[in-house]
This record gives structure tokens, C-alpha cells and sequence, in this order.
């Protein structure tokens, strides 16, 4: 017969490292998803930056065409 006593401890000793599993993947997720907006708003600024560029490009065009 297992000793009730030693049992709980187990099952403490389980959960704790549960826990413990649970607040590093929420960490690298909360990090993970810090690192992604940021590379996104990154990106962003990039394409951003190359449509203006790619319109400006198609309005000089399109006036050499006309005249």
C-alpha cells in the first residue's frame, strides 16, 4: 500500500513540472509573437516603401508615354 502522504508529493512534484512546461511555451510564445509583429511591421514598412516607389515609377512612365 502506497503511503498517501508520498503520493501527494508525487502528484505536487507532477503538477509543479506541469507548470513549469506551461509557463515556458507561453513564454517563447509570448516572445515568439513580439519577434513576428515586429519583423511583420518590418516587412511591412519595406513593401510600403516599394509601392510608393513602384508608383511613383508608373506616373513618370506613363507621362514620357503621353508626350
Amino acid at each position: 500500500m502506497d503511503n498517501p502522504i508520498q503520493k501527494d508529493w508525487e502528484n505536487r512534484q507532477f503538477v509543479s513540472e506541469v507548470a513549469k512546461g506551461i509557463q515556458s511555451i507561453a513564454g517563447f510564445l509570448n516572445e515568439f509573437d513580439l519577434s513576428t509583429r515586429y519583423r511583420l511591421a518590418k516587412l511591412n514598412e519595406r513593401v510600403s516603401s516599394l509601392e510608393r516607389s513602384l508608383d511613383y515609377m508608373e506616373t513618370k512612365v506613363l507621362k514620357k508615354v503621353k508626350n
